[in-house]
């Protein structure tokens, strides 16, 4: 196993890394059924962003590092997450723009990590989630998450929607994330039988 991140040697992705130095920092809340899955994203962003953290469990009620990121008044929260009253990306960029208070740096996006079903019951777990800001994305692609199937047809994983996030708040810097992202569901598919692969090819 590769102790950086946690794959078998061979299908270790260590080598697709970029470093990135992201100013606004992420913490993923990542649900336990995550943590050795094969196809998960969350690992790529930990060790490409400088400035990303990882939580595990559901119910964080108890987590000293969930609590302290809400003690400090210096550190503004924000939750990714679809919802009516999200802010936009851009609009959260141009709003820092035109303060003379606060910087990128000064924010920290919370993501949850996990399935539709997984993710709102972490949100449900923790009602100090439902308590600060959301902000959204634009979705202008579509999901190459071909190993995974979702319910939704606007469903990204977690991987690319932080990527769409950074990249439409600090700039387009973030593209070597989708590259590891797009060596690790291709490393997947040619590990399936070629009859599973079928199943995951995009349709005409």
């Amino acid at each position: 196993m590769c102790l950086a991140c946690g794959r078998a040697q061979v299908a270790c992705l260590c080598h697709t890394i970029t470093p990135l130095d992201n100013q606004l920092a992420l913490v993923i809340l990542q649900h336990p059924s995550e943590v050795k899955h094969a196809k998960g994203t969350a690992k790529i962003l930990e060790l490409s962003l400088t400035r990303c953290d990882t939580l595990i469990g559901e119910d964080f009620s108890q987590d000293p590092c969930f609590n302290q990121l809400f003690s400090s008044p210096a550190n503004k929260l924000l939750l990714l997450y679809p919802n009516d009253n999200a802010m936009s990306p851009q609009q959260f960029a141009a709003d820092i723009a035109a303060s003379s208070q606060f910087n990128l740096t000064d924010h920290t996006v919370l993501v949850i990590d996990g399935s539709w079903k997984k993710a709102y019951k972490i949100f449900c777990l923790n009602p100090r989630l439902a308590q600060i800001p959301c902000i959204g994305i634009d979705v202008c692609n579509d999901s190459n998450y071909r190993i995974r199937k979702s319910s939704r047809s606007d469903s990204l994983s977690t991987l690319e929607a932080c990527h769409a996030l950074l990249t439409q708040v600090e700039g387009d810097k973030f593209s070597p994330l989708l590259t590891s992202f797009d060596y690790m569901v291709d490393f997947q598919l040619r590990a399936m039988p070629k009859e599973v692969q079928a199943r995951y090819q995009p349709k005409d």
